[in-house]
């Protein structure tokens, strides 16, 4: 059976190259709920898994002539699925409105078991983390991000420089970014690398 499937799947894919409509519309009815539930799952958001389903099947579309049929669409469905919302994660370390969206159903929700572990999840690797750097560069990076205090309220409390405290910030950041690339999945690491840089 699985053979039978895997077959006509191959030359669904081998049409979609072709350029036909209509294998294209059954590789996306049979895809795009699967998807929907991945993209939902990273991202907490009706809105942007919804987005991300539509992006990643234009994306199908528009890139049809390279399809390998003798590859899972499946897997490479999946990949490029992680792949955009990695991207938009990412982004939203430096959009407000994103922070807020994504923060807001990823941290803020207290209704479902999941976001609860999630949210402990990233808890626990940010401890780790910034327990990671050297004791006055986590000192610096704990007032900043836990205590909420400005680069001139730190700078003026040590008795260094403002450009110090800005720098050694920006080396935390370098410093966790490579920690989570070891330790932590791509949605944990990089939803933890935006919320630490408010």
């Amino acid at each position: 059976m699985e053979d039978k499937h895997s077959n006509n799947e191959q030359e669904i894919i081998k049409k979609i190259a072709e350029g036909d409509h209509h294998a294209f519309r059954e590789i996306y009815d049979c895809y795009k709920d699967l998807l929907y539930g991945y993209s939902f799952k990273l991202t907490k958001s009706k809105l942007m898994a919804e987005e991300a389903v539509q992006e990643i099947f234009m994306k199908v579309w528009n890139n049809r002539r390279k399809l390998n049929p003798e590859l899972s669409i499946k897997a490479y469905l999946y990949k490029i699925t992680q792949n955009h919302i990695y991207n938009v994660l990412r982004n939203a370390a430096y959009s407000d409105k994103l922070r807020e969206q994504i923060f807001y159903h990823r941290l803020n929700s207290h209704f479902s078991t999941e976001d609860q572990v999630i949210y402990n999840e990233l808890e626990a690797f940010k401890d780790q983390a910034i327990a990671c750097l050297p004791a006055r560069r986590q000192m610096i990076f704990r007032m900043s991000r836990v205590q909420g205090l400005s680069h001139e309220e730190i700078a003026g409390q040590l008795g260094i420089s403002q450009h110090t405290v800005k720098d050694q910030i920006v080396k935390s950041l370098k410093s966790i970014k490579e920690y989570l690339k070891i330790h932590a999945d791509i949605a944990v690491s990089i939803t933890l690398l935006a919320q630490l840089s408010w």
